[in-house]
């Protein structure tokens, strides 16, 4: 495969800024967003498969141009980070909304297929060099973009590769922008949300946050680069189906989701594959949207990070056992469920006393369990920016590591699609499970 070449390089600005007053207005960061700090931007892509090669050029423009007027409701992307250092060795963070720019790149890989990213079980190296921002951590944002997009025209098709700052929102905020950009280039203007971005603060914080993090102290947060390899696992809506109800047929329960008998599907042929001692904690660490959970609920348009980590662990032979799907499932489902209004306050008010940041968890980082990112609620194929819905939704490189799983929606309905980082001896492991494979499409 060849190199990718950049043909060009725009600094896109919201059209009204001035108008909607956002002019340098400044937005103060709650713990929920300044836990991600040291922690990588946020990548995601569409795949499309080319309708009128002839026609490139105007489309790209009117990428652009449409981009340009997304940023008008979404102004807080085209803004940049505001790292503030107190005199007590302590520093505070916010957004300003300066309007200094998102950045826009139009590529070209013209010997690239959309079959050569879509079709391989294990994603091409090449395919990270279709994203922007590579190895740029959020508290860079003070002189990076909180939003970069590197659209590539491959031999037969588009790849729109979309980076933005974790620090700015969640997979949330993120999915709404790229609707709402579809939306506008589509032709249609009118938006059915208002997004909010004042965060939400219980009441006597003092704002903006102080923590005693100094600006040198962050570079050293920085996670090294593994570059693990990725494999994509499909699960059919029939498959997950079977899942489900074995899961809570053995939970004796009603309430296991799709997505937690799938996690624990995996999560044990990831600790058989292990061969981790039947008598070691094993964990899985997923991302809690709080959203619903306070009382009152955040408004539905709350539009800043939401999210709090769960780790969810237990032995390996309590997971691997008969009946371990049900178990494993059952414990996360439970795990879940406690995470409510007394509990979300009281992890804020702990960040306050003693900050932690998000950065890999023990387990994880010794290869004993895994952790989530994203979700298959997302609506990623509702992207259709006026040449029809996307035939593929990959992420990036920005922030994987061993133990990492990306989850989508698949192509068709009911289905869902697993990006998994591990070691290449794990995922052949993994792919000669016949018990885990059984489930798993071809």
């Amino acid at each position: 495969m060849s190199s990718v070449q950049v043909l060009s390089t725009t600094t896109i600005h919201a059209q009204n800024h001035n108008l909607n007053g956002s002019n340098d207005r400044t937005i103060d960061l709650s713990p929920w967003d300044l836990q991600f700090l040291p922690f990588g931007y946020n990548q995601i892509s569409f795949v499309y498969r080319h309708s009128n090669k002839s026609d490139i050029f105007n489309q790209i423009q009117h990428l652009k141009q449409s981009f340009s007027s997304a940023l008008d409701f979404f102004h807080i992307f085209a803004g940049r980070l505001k790292i503030t250092q107190h005199g007590d060795n302590t520093i505070s963070c916010s957004i300003k909304c300066n309007n200094k720019g998102a950045l826009f790149v139009h590529a070209a890989a013209k010997y690239i297929t959309v079959n050569d990213i879509l079709e391989p079980t294990h994603l091409p190296y090449v395919h990270h060099s279709l994203f922007l921002m590579n190895g740029i951590k959020n508290y860079q944002g003070t002189s990076h973009p909180l939003l970069a997009v590197q659209v590539t025209e491959l031999d037969d098709g588009i790849f729109i590769g979309i980076t933005s700052s974790h620090v700015v929102g969640d997979a949330n905020l993120f999915s709404n922008f790229n609707n709402l950009w579809a939306k506008i280039s589509r032709g249609s203007f009118e938006v059915s949300k208002t997004p909010i971005f004042e965060r939400w603060f219980p009441k006597g914080i003092e704002c903006p946050i102080r923590f005693p993090l100094t600006i040198e102290a962050q570079s050293n947060l920085k996670e090294k680069k593994l570059n693990p390899p990725e494999r994509i696992f499909h699960f059919t809506k029939e498959n997950i189906a079977k899942l489900k109800f074995k899961a809570n047929f053995e939970a004796g329960k009603k309430n296991i989701s799709s997505l937690q008998a799938v996690l624990t599907h995996i999560w044990r042929s990831f600790t058989r594959s292990k061969k981790i001692d039947y008598e070691t904690d094993v964990s899985f660490s997923i991302d809690i949207n709080v959203r619903q959970r306070l009382d009152p609920p955040l408004h539905e348009d709350y539009f800043g990070n939401a999210v709090i980590e769960c780790l969810v662990t237990m032995k390996a032979g309590e997971l691997l056992d008969d009946g371990g799907l049900g178990k494993g499932a059952l414990k996360m489902n439970k795990m879940i469920a406690s995470h409510t209004d007394e509990m979300i306050r009281s992890h804020y008010e702990k960040w306050l006393i003693k900050p932690i940041f998000y950065v890999t968890p023990k387990d994880v980082s010794q290869n004993k369990g895994l952790v989530i990112a994203y979700s298959p609620r997302y609506d990623v194929y509702g992207n259709d920016f006026g040449w029809g819905k996307p035939v593929g939704v990959r992420t990036g490189g920005a922030d994987k590591r061993e133990g990492k799983i990306n989850v989508f929606a698949g192509v068709e309905e009911g289905s869902m699609v697993l990006e998994v980082c591990l070691s290449y001896d794990i995922l052949e492991a993994m792919e000669n499970d016949l018990e885990f494979m059984d489930v798993v499409s071809p």
